[in-house]
């Protein structure tokens, strides 16, 4: 790669800050076979013959979401964990909501009555704090 491309990609890292390597290789791949099936189009009769079918490739795992690079206090922590184990705590009952926000470990809904504080969901940097990974 060049130096531009590489600072393109370090750019992007620090941007979207999360992994972005898994959306690159997929995107490369599929200008790759985009090409191919161009070349193959306009090459009429002499074309090669095209390789034979391989077995579809596994899933890629999920990229990890890295830890957060700050601080979280251990009483924040426990209120991560009660949100993981499905305590729907709401604006009204955590004191820290904002920090929690602002820091993007959680994630606003509205609350199900219809009125009321709103409900606190884990967002996946806070899945991350607290070392487990969100069901599926």
């Amino acid at each position: 790669m060049t130096d531009a491309t590489n600072t393109l990609h370090a750019l992007l890292d620090a941007y979207l800050r999360c992994p972005v390597e898994a959306a690159r290789t997929e995107l490369e791949q599929a200008l790759r076979g985009y090409q191919t099936d161009w070349i193959r189009a306009r090459a009429g009769a002499d074309a090669p013959p095209l390789p034979a079918a391989a077995p579809a490739p596994a899933p890629a795992p999920k990229p990890a979401v890295a830890k957060p690079r700050f601080p979280i206090a251990s009483a924040d922590i426990e209120v991560l964990k009660r949100l993981a184990d499905g305590w729907p705590g709401t604006t009204a009952e955590v004191t820290r909501w904002a920090w929690f926000e602002n820091r993007e470990l959680v994630t606003l809904e509205p609350n199900p009555a219809g009125a009321g504080p709103e409900v606190l969901r884990l967002a996946p940097l806070g899945w991350a704090a607290i070392g487990r990974m969100p069901p599926d």
